[in-house]
C-alpha cells in the first residue's frame, strides 16, 4: 500500500458521506415541496371542479323547473296558449280504480305502457305520500328541508379545503331549492291555490272514458307538479282537488332521455363528461349533487387532477439541484486538489531529502579524506576534486531548478524574447552540454542550419536544453550509439529544436505524465536515476511562457523531445 493511501481513502469516505447527507436533504427538500405544490394544485383543481359543479347546477335547476313551471301553468293559467312542451310523452290521470287515463291523445302503446309502469312500480297514492308535507296538504316539499337548514353549519376555513367545499355545497343546494319554490310562487302556484282555492277554480274537462265514474265535469282546484320516479321513468304527479269527492292523481310522463340530453347540454361547457342519474326522491337528507328542482344527481364525471410542477417553483428545484451537484463536484476537485498537492509536496520533500543526502555524503567523505591528508596520489586527488565539483554542479543544479519551480508557480512572467540565431545559440551552450554528457559517456552532436533565427529568450532556451540533456545523460547512458543529437530545423511559421538520445526510450502512457512536477517519489529516485522530477515540468512552463511547447516524440529506438517556439 502506498504511503499516504489510508488517510486519502478516509478523507474520500468522510466527502462521499457528507455527499450524501446533503443530496438525502435535498431529495428530502425537493420531495416535501413538490408534495405540498401537488396539494396546493389538488386543492385548486378540487375548489374549480367545485364551483364548476355548483353553477352546472344552478343551470340545470333553472332549465329543470322552466319545464315544471310550464307544466303547472297549463292549468292554472286556460286562457293562456302555450307551446308543445318537447319533454312531456303523455298526459295523464289515474281513475279510482288505478288504471290511468290519457287527458290528451297519445299512440296506443305509450297508454299501455304506461299502465304496465304503473302495475310494476305499484301504487302512484303511496309514492306521491313521500313526496308531500305532511303538514301542508298540496304543498311541494322539493329538495329543500330541514335538514340543510339544521345540519349545515356556516362553511369555515380555507376556499380550498374540503370542509369548506361541502358546507358550501349544502347551502348552495338549499338556496337552489328556495330560488325555485319562489319561481313557483311567481307563477301563481302552489301555497296560492291552498290559501285561497276560490281564486283558482278552474273547469277541468274531463274524458269521455271517465265520465262514467267521474260523471258530469265538476270544479276541480290543481297542486304543484311534483318530480318523482317510476322504475327509471321520470314523471310529474299531483294531486287534483275535486270539490266533495275523492282526490286523483294527475301526471306528466317526461322523455327522460331527452330531457337529460337537454339538461346535460346546458353544462357542456362546464361539466363535458358529467352525467345524471336517478336520485331517491324521499330521501331524508339529500345529497349535495341532487338537483333541487327533479330528483336527479349529478355525476360530475372528472376528478380533480394536480397540474405538473412548472414555474418559479420547478425553476428553483432545478437551479437548487444544480447548485448542489455544482457544489459537491467543486468539493470533490478541491478535495482533490489538496490531497494531490500534498502527494506531491509529501513527494518532493522526500525526493529532494535524497537527492541531497548523497552529495553531501560524498563532500563529507571525500573532504575528510583529503583534510586528513591520506589521499597522497596527485592523480587520486585530481579524481576526487573532480568529484566533487561533479556532484557541486548537480547540487547546484537541483537548487537551481527548484527556485525556477518555485519563481514560475509564485509569480508567472513572460520573459523578455529577442531574435536568436539557432547555430549561434547552440555554439554558447556546447560546451556545457558536452561537460555535462562527458560523465555518462555520451557524445554531443550539434546541427543547426546557419541562416535560422528564432524569438525567444537565451537564458530559459539554456535551461529548458540542460535539463533534456541533463536527462539524457542520467537514463541514455549505455545506448548504442553512444551520442545524444541537438537539432533544430524550421517548421512551417516555427522553430522545431529536437534533443534525442539512443537509450531505453519511454513508455507511451508516461509521455505525459512525465511533464508532471514531481513526478517521482523518493523510493523511485533511490531506485532509479538521481533527481526528483521537476526537470521536465520546469521546462514546460519556461517553454510556454515563451510562447512555445515541449513535447516527446515516440521513436522505435530512445527518446526524442521537442521544443517549439516561434521562428524570427
Amino acid at each position: 500500500m502506498k504511503p499516504g493511501s489510508r488517510p486519502n481513502a478516509t478523507v474520500w469516505s468522510l466527502l462521499v458521506a457528507c455527499g450524501v447527507l446533503i443530496v438525502a436533504a435535498m431529495a428530502w427538500l425537493t420531495h416535501g415541496v413538490l408534495e405540498s405544490e401537488r396539494e396546493r394544485s389538488l386543492a385548486e383543481a378540487r375548489a374549480d371542479l367545485e364551483e364548476r359543479i355548483r353553477l352546472s347546477l344552478w343551470r340545470m335547476d333553472g332549465a329543470a323547473s322552466t319545464v315544471t313551471i310550464e307544466e303547472n301553468q297549463r292549468v292554472t293559467n286556460p286562457g293562456i296558449e302555450l307551446p308543445e312542451n318537447p319533454y312531456v310523452k303523455i298526459r295523464f290521470m289515474v281513475a279510482p280504480g288505478g288504471k290511468a287515463m290519457a287527458t290528451e291523445p297519445c299512440e296506443d302503446g305509450e297508454l299501455e305502457g304506461l299502465n304496465k309502469l304503473l302495475v310494476e312500480n305499484g301504487s302512484l297514492s303511496s309514492r306521491y305520500q313521500h313526496l308531500c308535507m305532511a303538514a301542508h296538504e298540496g304543498g311541494q316539499q322539493w329538495a329543500v328541508n330541514d335538514y340543510v337548514a339544521s345540519n349545515t353549519e356556516d362553511a369555515k376555513g380555507e376556499r380550498s379545503s374540503f370542509s369548506y367545499q361541502q358546507g358550501r355545497n349544502m347551502k348552495e343546494r338549499a338556496a337552489r331549492g328556495k330560488t325555485v319554490n319562489m319561481a313557483l310562487e311567481k307563477a301563481g302556484l302552489a301555497q296560492q291555490l291552498a290559501a285561497n282555492p276560490d281564486v283558482q277554480q278552474v273547469q277541468q274537462e274531463v274524458p269521455e272514458a271517465m265520465k262514467q265514474s267521474w260523471g258530469a265535469p265538476r270544479a276541480v282546484f290543481a297542486g304543484a307538479f311534483q318530480p318523482a320516479w317510476l322504475g327509471d321513468e321520470a314523471f310529474l304527479l299531483r294531486h287534483s282537488h275535486e270539490v266533495g269527492a275523492v282526490k286523483q292523481i294527475e301526471g306528466v310522463w317526461l322523455k327522460t332521455a331527452v330531457f337529460r340530453e337537454m339538461l346535460l347540454g346546458e353544462i357542456s361547457d362546464l361539466l363535458p363528461h358529467a352525467r345524471l342519474q336517478p336520485a331517491d326522491d324521499a330521501a331524508q337528507a339529500p345529497n349535495a349533487l341532487t338537483l333541487a328542482s327533479f330528483p336527479w344527481e349529478l355525476i360530475p364525471g372528472e376528478a380533480p387532477t394536480a397540474a405538473a410542477v412548472r414555474g418559479p417553483v420547478l425553476a428553483s428545484l432545478t437551479v437548487g439541484w444544480v447548485a448542489v451537484i455544482i457544489a459537491l463536484l467543486a468539493g470533490a476537485a478541491l478535495v482533490q486538489g489538496i490531497m494531490k498537492l500534498s502527494e506531491r509536496r509529501a513527494s518532493f520533500v522526500s525526493a529532494v531529502t535524497h537527492e541531497l543526502r548523497t552529495p553531501l555524503t560524498t563532500f563529507r567523505l571525500y573532504s575528510d579524506m583529503l583534510e586528513s591528508g591520506s589521499v597522497t596520489d596527485e592523480a587520486k586527488r585530481t579524481s576526487y576534486f573532480r568529484t566533487l565539483r561533479r556532484e557541486a554542479d548537480r547540487l547546484s543544479h537541483l537548487v537551481e531548478n527548484v527556485l525556477a519551480f518555485s519563481r514560475i508557480e509564485r509569480r508567472p512572467t513572460k520573459p523578455a524574447l529577442k531574435e536568436l540565431p539557432v547555430a549561434t545559440l547552440f555554439d554558447d551552450m556546447r560546451e556545457r552540454f558536452e561537460e555535462r554528457l562527458e560523465g555518462a559517456g555520451l557524445k554531443l552532436v550539434v546541427e543547426a542550419p546557419p541562416e535560422l533565427r528564432l524569438r525567444g529568450n537565451a537564458t530559459a532556451i539554456e535551461h529548458v536544453l540542460f535539463n533534456l540533456i541533463d536527462n539524457a545523460a542520467k537514463y541514455a547512458c549505455g545506448g548504442e550509439p553512444p551520442e545524444v543529437h541537438l537539432s533544430a530545423e524550421a517548421a512551417g511559421s516555427q522553430v522545431e529544436i529536437v534533443v534525442r538520445d539512443f537509450g531505453p526510450g519511454i513508455e507511451e502512457s508516461e509521455c505525459k505524465e512525465v511533464f508532471r512536477a514531481f513526478h517521482k517519489s523518493a523510493q523511485e529516485a533511490a531506485e532509479s536515476r538521481p533527481g526528483v522530477g521537476l526537470g521536465l515540468a520546469l521546462s514546460s512552463r519556461l517553454a510556454k511562457e515563451m510562447g512555445g511547447t515541449l513535447w516527446c516524440r515516440l521513436l522505435e529506438k530512445g527518446t526524442s523531445f521537442v521544443l517549439t517556439l516561434d521562428l524570427a
